[in-house]
């Protein structure tokens, strides 16, 4: 047996090792088959995935010969692109509400997706306080978020706009949502609703851009993404992305991944107008008996923008997301459905102030007809603001509508900051799975071994649930720190089942007032580039979908050396949450619905370190080091004990 240090170096190593290398001869592939033009020319603009903070740097660095000409002959930097070279991006709305914890938003740009190391959405915005990742098990199993235990209907995303509707059950599946060709991301805390929004990549510079990311890990985990985007292609602006997750899972038996495709092309009118076709793909597999073996998602979009006025931004677009579900271990062999989707926006901004509607219909066979949303407010740097949002839906004939009002101050006197928000209304969800058939004649869509079509009720398609909610808190700054604190109660008639599969028929729970309160730190430490912070979330008693406390705490350490050449991150933290009751996956009562059970308690320690070398970074990621055992969103559904992952990150300028 070979040895590495005082280790062994077992025959997994070695395919481990192989697998990393497939991954990165599939990564040059894939940049030697998207250059469409062979130079040596290498320009770092700000959408390489560098944080704001440095990308600067690195061009001046650059520009500077800092990294020495001699060393780096095949790197050459102009100026400035060709004069000749011209490219567009369609009009952009506006974000309206500033990022920030009084405002309840959380944002992350290319560099900060990279720099958390994330593979995927739930990974990504688990970073939010008080929302907690459900997970059925490792990759390839459905997922989800909840917070202020909203259960089904608790969240909405949104990526370039189109509605990325629940197929299944009450929620999205956020496994089949991927990051290929994602730029940013943007996370709404609401007490009542979360609002998910993702936007595509966009062109900053006149040069073919390749986004390269490989690695792999414990249980057998690989992991590839590619992104390659020309913005003057075919006439308009071509981008592409594939992506591929996979692992073994905990014991080695409980094999499954991901797979998600992306296309895109787009027409130009300048700055001022375009089109822009577009066709998203994920595909999940698992070895699981309570999970399909094999579940697909696809979305297709067309839409066209266009600046109107100076400030003011139109869209109007059409779409179709379908899913098809295919097992041959259960009666459900075959399942599948699709729906239609067409909209218009409308967005202004002037002087501080912004406003945007949203109308949107829906086709096919599904509950949900039309949905309208109006978001308005104002905010001056310096002084604070305030914003309105107003939702109206129909399901089958029945109306919801919900509302939500926010306020935040600036630091008055450099200090203190106050902000609230209130929020109510009735929302709306699915319960069943789309079907290319109406349940409503053919019932033996919904179950094979059913000998007779049983009596369809359509009340089993939806649900509505009342839902308010009440934040209000400050914020005290000083020193480079911020200590903030907040009231928070939420009230709700029933709660609604997340109903993912493999439960599509959960339980209503009658509903209750909740009460708590949050906090939230950031502290500085005489180390230079290293803060301390922290959250916690406390509710006076435990309930479905909401454990009595939620809290996280990390240092986060962030520094450039070198001119910008040279990048370090590097965090330490854990995050975990009392016991809370979940549904229990994969089984049902006498009556046909899924009971709760109660999640142990959960701790997750975790540490992330990553380097960067002018445009190519290095990342390391363990999972849960202290092997805690037993570690479960789901009851029953034990997660991999500990999982470390490493690889690397290319970005290129052709």
């Amino acid at each position: 047996m070979n040895r590495l240090g005082n280790r062994a170096v077992t025959p997994r190593f070695w395919k481990r090792i192989g697998a990393f290398v497939r991954s990165g001869m599939l990564a040059f592939l894939l940049c030697v088959v998207g250059l469409s033009r062979v130079s040596a020319q290498v320009t770092p603009p700000d959408s390489t995935g560098l944080p704001a903070d440095s990308a600067q740097l690195l061009l001046d660095s650059l520009r500077a010969d800092s990294l020495g000409l001699d060393s780096l002959a095949v790197v050459a930097v102009p100026d400035s692109v060709s004069a000749d070279t011209i490219f567009y991006n369609l009009p952009d709305f506006s974000d309206g509400i500033p990022e920030g914890w009084e405002s309840g938003v959380w944002d992350w740009d290319l560099s900060e997706i990279h720099a958390s190391t994330a593979s995927t959405l739930p990974e990504l915005i688990g970073e939010v306080p008080g929302l907690i990742v459900l997970l059925g098990g490792d990759y390839g199993s459905p997922a989800s978020v909840t917070a202020f235990g909203a259960g089904g209907g608790g969240y909405r995303v949104f990526r370039d706009g189109f509605e990325v509707y629940a197929l299944k059950g009450g929620v999205v599946d956020l496994a089949r949502i991927g990051l290929a060709g994602i730029r940013r991301v943007r996370v709404e805390r609401g007490l009542a609703e979360v609002r998910i929004e993702m936007w595509s990549h966009e062109y900053l510079e006149g040069l073919p851009y390749s986004l390269v990311e490989a690695g792999t890990g414990d249980l057998a985990t690989n992991m590839f993404r590619g992104t390659y985007a020309d913005p003057t292609a075919i006439g308009g602006s071509v981008a592409l992305g594939l992506e591929r997750l996979d692992t073994r899972g905990p014991g080695g038996d409980e094999s499954g991944g991901r797979t998600a495709s992306w296309v895109r092309y787009q027409l130009h009118r300048g700055d001022d107008a375009g089109l822009a076709m577009e066709l998203r793909r994920v595909g999940t597999d698992s070895d699981l008996d309570i999970f399909p073996s094999s579940q697909t998602r696809t979305d297709w979009t067309i839409r066209g923008r266009a600046r109107l006025a100076e400030g003011v931004v139109g869209e109007a677009y059409t779409g179709k997301s379908s899913h098809l579900v295919r097992d041959e271990r259960d009666v459900y062999e075959r399942e599948g459905g699709s729906r239609t989707q067409r909209g218009v926006r409308l967005g202004l901004e002037r002087s501080g102030a912004w406003a945007r509607g949203e109308y949107r219909s829906f086709g096919g066979d599904d509950v949900l007809t039309s949905r309208l949303d109006a978001q308005g407010g104002f905010h001056r740097a310096g002084v604070g603001g305030f914003a309105a949002d107003l939702s109206k839906a129909s399901w089958a004939g029945e109306s919801t509508a919900a509302n939500r009002i926010r306020a935040w101050t600036e630091p008055i006197g450099g200090v203190l900051s106050l902000f609230a928000s209130k929020e109510s209304g009735t929302f709306g969800f699915r319960t069943l799975p789309l079907l290319d058939v109406d349940p409503a004649v053919d019932s033996t869509a919904v179950s094979a071994e059913s000998e007779t079509a049983e009596p369809f009720d359509p009340g089993r398609l939806f649900g509505v649930t009342d839902r308010t909610g009440t934040r209000y808190g400050a914020t005290v700054s000083l020193l480079g720190a911020s200590v903030s604190g907040a009231r928070l109660e939420v009230q709700a008639d029933s709660f609604a089942p997340i109903g993912l599969a493999p439960n599509t028929n959960g339980l209503f729970l009658e509903g209750a007032t909740r009460k708590g309160w949050e906090a939230w730190a950031s502290l500085p430490t005489p180390m230079t580039g290293l803060r301390l912070q922290g959250s916690l979330q406390q509710w006076e008693e435990p309930g479905a979908y909401v454990p009595e406390q939620i809290y996280r705490g990390s240092f986060d350490f962030h520094r450039v050396y070198k001119g910008g050449n040279l990048e370090w991150w590097w965090t330490l933290g854990v995050r975990g949450h009392d016991p809370m009751m979940l549904p229990l996956l994969g089984e049902e009562d006498a009556e046909g619905f899924v009971p709760l059970e109660s999640v142990p308690f959960y701790q997750n320690w975790y540490a992330r370190m990553q380097v960067r070398i002018v445009t190519v970074q290095i990342f390391i990621a363990w999972d849960n080091f202290s092997r805690r055992p037993e570690l479960q969103h789901y009851p029953g559904r034990v997660l991999p004990i500990t999982r470390t992952m490493y690889g690397i990150r290319w970005t290129m300028f052709n």
